[in-house]
């Protein structure tokens, strides 16, 4: 009996050393992908133990990195939407008391003489018109631009959160997981290893 377990236990040591060269000789190379290919990476290359997948701590480690990194990465990215955001904020915020001005000239000019002093020269009142006109359609015209890319920007940052919230959950998910099936491993061991100290009695 006790030949047999030290049988069992010398082809344990020999398997966990080839995978440990196989994790550091190619397992850091396969973990440079998206995180769907690395999570699946990790599944394909861990141990089976009855219905459970045994993870090395490495794959682990190095999938917590990328995870972090990731994340990371959102965050600034979610940071520079958001100083996006509120750059075009200000400068619609501009266009539109720059447009109120306008309308408010323009308002006044109804009420003024037919002819007016425009650079110096006297115009006509519907010449003068059309010039602010098209100095405010010009204005709409931007206002509209920056509504649409402000749009963009918010939509954006609203995607990036999304996505960021998503990779947060699963990562917090698969450590979860890990920790149970970390745990039960430990508990199934410890039975097996109580239950050999009281056959070896």
């Amino acid at each position: 009996m006790k030949k047999h377990i030290y049988s069992l236990l010398f082809l344990l040591v020999i398997t966990f050393s080839f995978a440990q060269d196989s994790i550091q000789n190619g397992g850091q190379a396969s973990m440079n992908g998206t995180l769907d290919k690395q999570f699946d990476y990790v599944v394909q290359k861990s141990n089976n133990f009855q219905e459970y997948k045994v993870v090395k701590r490495d794959f682990l480690t190095i999938l917590k990195r990328n995870s972090l990194d990731s994340v990371n990465r959102f965050k600034n990215e979610l940071a520079d939407l958001k100083a996006e955001f509120a750059s075009h904020s200000a400068t619609v915020k501009q266009l539109k008391d720059t447009l109120q001005t306008t309308q408010a000239e323009l308002d006044k000019l109804k009420i003024a003489q037919d002819n007016v002093s425009f650079f110096g020269a006297p115009i006509s009142k519907n010449n003068y018109n059309l010039i602010m006109w098209g100095i405010v359609s010009a204005l709409l015209l931007i206002l509209v631009i920056f509504l649409f890319q402000l749009k963009g920007a918010k939509s954006t940052a609203s995607d990036a959160k999304n996505a960021l919230e998503k990779l947060e959950a699963n990562h917090e998910d698969y450590k979860r997981k890990a920790l149970e099936k970390e745990q039960k491993l430990g508990r199934q061991l410890q039975d097996e290893i109580n239950k050999h100290n009281k056959s070896s009695k």
